[in-house]
């Protein structure tokens, strides 16, 4: 192919009537930033219009394009994932398109269980060398029967924190991930309970699922309530990556377009004004890094001000960071983030991390050598929590 390549895709409510077209010109190869234009009609088929196919072509021929490629059908819904309608839900208007693939137009797969519920329950509460996934496969045609289970597995372990046995820490993780997967709202205490409790603890149950995954799992449950994440960011007897979980999913929220923006950020402006104890802590980064997420610049000079009195660590984040997203075009920040932390869709690709699948120290750990907040053993100085076990 030579580039410049135009793409011609069609969009629709159903796969009979266009709606939409996007016109995209690649410039070279793998072009994450190609120039896009985008044409809708009302009640008519976009396609069978002289005007919209005039200005398709002036388009085309002002950016030079050597080739063009048109889709050979409907490729989908015109409503935008992550703008329109929540990241990783069906579009509420088009219900042709739930469970169809958007390109060949078929059927979904069905997750189908080769395991009875009980078996899951056992395999997920054992380590395993590679990812159960014939028993992840399993839950998810069996998720009407395992919700509950799962939940009373999360209620055992919070019951009594400190004396968790092997068994329920490793299924507690588990269901962590399948819950957030299914979008469970049920599970939404049960997370927060978790992440509420006190320095080290919330680790000491599920390791570095903190930190890795916390807020996507928050994210993910909330269902629009966020009061509890505003009440557990704001909690100082919290576990401080616990609250930094907190704020982190507040901006997923409003990047999924799980909540409206305009929401999240007078949650985000409480926490700057009130919500947050005048001190230095990993939260305040945290409220600088979800700041930065969704592109709140209506609140980058409380921001200014707390890295002024020292409460935000320059190491977290630079404040020219700020000034630099305040220069840049609107929507890029935002559309980074949902591409690099989308809601949890595939279990065993998103717990591919955890130490038992690979020599990296992850989860579900239960012994640790050194403690988060000893000095690092590198020599830097910092707590290891701040460092090498960051």
């Amino acid at each position: 192919m030579t580039y410049p390549i135009a793409t011609i895709s069609p969009y629709g409510p159903d796969a009979s009537l266009a709606t939409k077209l996007v016109v995209a010109i690649h410039r070279r190869p793998r072009d994450r930033n190609p120039v896009m234009r985008e044409w809708e009609t009302s009640g008519q088929d976009v396609r069978n219009d002289p005007m919209v196919s005039g200005e398709v072509a002036s388009f085309i021929q002002e950016h030079r394009a050597h080739e063009t490629v048109s889709a050979d059908r409907i490729i989908g819904c015109p409503h935008e994932e992550g703008i329109d309608y929540p990241l990783g839900r069906t579009c509420p208007q088009c219900p042709f398109w739930a469970g169809l693939d958007r390109f060949t137009h078929e059927p979904l797969p069905v997750a189908t269980a080769t395991l009875p519920v009980d078996e899951v329950l056992a395999v997920l509460s054992r380590e395993h060398s590679v990812q159960p996934q014939e028993a992840l496969e399993s839950a998810d045609a069996h998720q009407a029967a395992l919700v509950d289970p799962l939940l009373a597995a999360m209620e055992r372990v919070l019951a009594d924190p400190v004396d968790v046995s092997d068994a329920d820490a490793i299924l507690f993780a588990y269901a962590l991930y399948l819950l957030a997967k299914w979008r469970e709202p049920r599970a939404y205490p049960f997370v927060v309970r978790w992440l509420s409790l006190p320095e080290e603890v919330p680790f000491e149950i599920a390791g570095d699922v903190v930190t890795q995954d916390g807020a996507r799992m928050l994210a993910a449950v909330c269902d629009g309530d966020l009061e509890p994440l505003k009440r557990l960011a704001a909690y100082p007897g919290a576990d401080e990556y616990g609250r930094g979980a907190a704020i982190g999913a507040l901006a997923l929220v409003a990047a999924w377009a799980e909540v409206p923006r305009d929401r999240v950020i007078e949650v985000l402006r409480w926490l700057a004004q009130e919500g947050l104890e005048r001190e230095p802590s990993h939260a305040w980064d945290s409220l600088v890094g979800a700041c930065h997420d969704v592109e709140a610049v209506e609140l980058f000079d409380l921001l200014r001000d707390a890295y002024q009195v020292g409460l935000v660590d320059r190491m977290y984040m630079a404040e020219s960071e700020l000034d630099r997203l305040q220069a840049a075009p609107r929507g890029r920040q935002l559309a980074e983030i949902r591409e690099r932390h989308p809601p949890i869709d595939d279990v065993a690709d998103d717990i591919s991390w955890w130490s038992s699948f690979s020599a990296r120290k992850a989860v579900p750990a239960r012994t640790r050598k050194i403690g988060r907040n000893e000095p690092c053993p590198c020599g830097s100085g910092k707590k290891y929590k701040k460092c090498c076990g960051a």
